[in-house]
């Protein structure tokens, strides 16, 4: 008997053990499957009043027919090393930028803005960081490929922009989705695009002998972000996008931008904003933003499903976390 009641005690263990493990495992899957919206009350107004400092048609030109790109001015470049930013470099500025071309003070809050809101892991393609200034809103941040290795990345922030913050989140965000999209690890640097990035010529043979989506700065790897997005949600679309974008090479923009407009208008349930039809990679750029300030959509528009589709990604829902965490705590 006594045997018998010692088999029966293990028996109930394994048994027990096994439903524990069976559990832990399941809630593995589901929480890598099923990612939960975690974000409080307060956070979720943070995020709304972010997509809401976004609203506003870009190319409809309709309310400023006489708009005159404002100058630009590069007021000081750094050296990017992990969160710290060093090595100052000074550009030759009009006397009436001197007070923010020395406001260190300044320069470091626009970058820890940045850098908090990205984990290092996730930005090791930056390693420069400009401050710049073309007055009040209007460019607010920029990304572009260094030129002496175009595998590395700077980022830059209008020092002018600091107040609107909202404005400032969702555009960094979108800053930083394209170093994700756009990295060597997702897209093959090519240095002759780089050099030569206006060739139409050029753009044309490496776009015929690249196997996955062109995306104008290189040839997308298979498993890239944006070769499963563009095969998604632009690969229909795109014949009649590339007439509009072959405008932007006139010397009158007009019509371009009109035309960017009209396609809006022509696809309203598949862009979320109107800048989004500029370019695949910049309606990634648009899609991610949204993702990662916008909760999980319920509806089943093409726009909506823009969004979900960075719910395909593990690593983005981390990160998208860990960017509203950053967020909503620096806004208490």
């Amino acid at each position: 008997m006594k045997k018998n009641s010692e088999m029966a005690v293990i028996v109930v263990l394994i048994v027990v053990f096994s439903f524990v493990l069976l559990g832990i495992m399941l809630g593995k899957y589901i929480s890598r499957t099923q990612p939960l919206e975690t974000v409080n009350v307060s956070c979720a107004n943070t995020m709304a009043e972010v997509i809401e400092s976004s609203k506003g048609d870009v190319y409809n030109m309709e309310d400023d027919p006489n708009y005159i790109e404002p100058t630009s001015y590069y007021l000081v470049k750094y050296s990017v090393d992990g969160d710290e930013i060093e090595n100052p470099v000074f550009d030759q500025i009009p006397a009436d930028l001197a007070d923010e071309q020395k406001d260190k003070a300044l320069q470091l809050e626009a970058w820890q803005i940045f850098a908090n809101l990205i984990p290092a892991k996730d930005r090791q393609m930056v390693t420069q960081y400009n401050i710049f200034t073309d007055g009040t809103e209007n460019t607010l941040a920029a990304v572009d490929q260094i030129a002496a290795d175009p595998s590395q990345w700077v980022i830059e922030v209008d020092i002018a922009d600091l107040e609107n913050k909202d404005a400032l989140l969702f555009t960094l965000i979108h800053e930083y989705a394209h170093l994700l999209t756009l990295n060597a690890s997702q897209v093959s640097v090519d240095e002759e695009i780089y050099n030569d990035p206006f060739n139409t010529s050029l753009i044309e043979s490496k776009t015929a002998t690249c196997p996955h989506y062109f995306t104008g700065t290189g040839c997308s790897l298979p498993n890239s972000y944006i070769n499963a997005f563009y095969l998604r949600f632009w690969e229909d679309i795109n014949p009649e996008w590339e007439k509009i974008d072959g405008l932007q090479y006139a010397d009158d923009l007009m019509p371009y931008y009109n035309g960017l407009y009209n396609f809006y208008l022509t696809h309203p349930d598949q862009f979320l904003d109107d800048y989004s039809t500029t370019h695949p990679a910049e309606d990634i750029a648009e899609s991610f933003t949204y993702f990662v300030f916008s909760s999980k959509p319920k509806e089943n528009s093409i726009k909506d499903k823009k969004i979900l589709f960075f719910y395909e990604y593990p690593e983005l829902v981390e990160l998208r976390q860990s960017i509203l965490e950053s967020t909503c705590a620096s806004n208490k």
